[in-house]
């Protein structure tokens, strides 16, 4: 965030880098279709789960603090659990909503919950985190039906396509002001669009064809708990008896939300 590339030149360049890896392996394996009738879907999918949940985030983070995203960031299984009854598409399952509850009280001992900053400076940014869960829990609720209908790299392709004239009039004023990039900076893009936007959305959507939206959204809870142990690993940091309890919870919660799939 406080590299040489900004916010939205960050977006533009995982949303094209994206586009071009899902719809190249698509194109690949001929699977690259697109029926009309599923294009204003398409397109919404594209708006709620691909555009406003990246540019939203990283907009965010940039004007708030890592803690504060961590803890929003985390009501992306409630709001995927509300709107899936809400809309019907899931009955309700007590363990799983349970399941949800116990995880988010994990996820937010262990981040450091009572550390939010509650500062006007940081509020817009938390906001717009907030509102970024909203999009990407809906997203998982309805993009679900197309999950059924396509492939899902080839879905994730046309989504990514449609998301890039979204994001492209921010990130190209903002590329245009930034510096001659250094090795390490497309290095770094380079890893954003492997893993945390190719990796992490195409196997979100495959898992999307397998069960239902609330189940994967509760898997969330495991990437606090993954960084952790990361950090641990490649940062050195030393784990606390608080780390240790808090990722015992946040387990023991996604295990129980788990209960009811098959």
């Amino acid at each position: 965030m406080q590299g040489s590339i900004g916010p939205a030149g960050i977006v533009l360049a995982r949303m094209t880098g994206g586009a071009l890896v899902f719809a190249l392996i698509a194109w690949r394996r001929g699977v690259l279709r697109l029926a009309r009738a599923d294009v204003p879907a398409l397109i919404g999918c594209s708006l709620i789960g691909v555009a406003a949940n990246q540019e939203l985030f990283v907009q965010g983070l940039s004007r708030s603090t890592a803690t504060n995203a961590s803890v929003l960031g985390s009501t992306i299984p409630v709001f995927t659990a509300l709107v899936a009854i809400l809309l019907r598409r899931e009955p309700v399952h007590p363990r799983r909503l349970i399941g949800i509850a116990v995880a988010f009280s994990g996820v937010a001992a262990l981040v450091g919950a009572d550390q939010m900053s509650m500062s006007s400076d940081h509020l817009a940014g938390s906001v717009m985190v907030l509102v970024n869960s909203l999009c990407y829990g809906t997203y998982l609720v309805v993009v679900r039906r197309l999950a059924g209908k396509y492939d899902p790299l080839a879905l994730l392709a046309w989504l990514f396509l449609f998301a890039v004239p979204m994001v492209a009039p921010l990130g190209i004023i903002e590329l245009a002001h930034t510096p001659a990039l250094h090795a390490s900076d497309i290095e770094f893009i380079l890893f954003l669009i492997a893993f945390p936007t190719v990796a992490a959305y195409g196997l979100v959507q495959v898992a999307l064809r397998r069960t239902e939206s609330s189940l994967v959204a509760a898997y969330i809870y495991l990437q606090p708990v993954i960084a952790t142990i990361a950090a641990m690993w490649l940062l050195d940091e030393q784990p606390t008896a608080r780390t240790a309890v808090c990722g015992a919870i946040v387990l023991f919660g996604v295990w129980l939300a788990a209960q009811r799939a098959r």
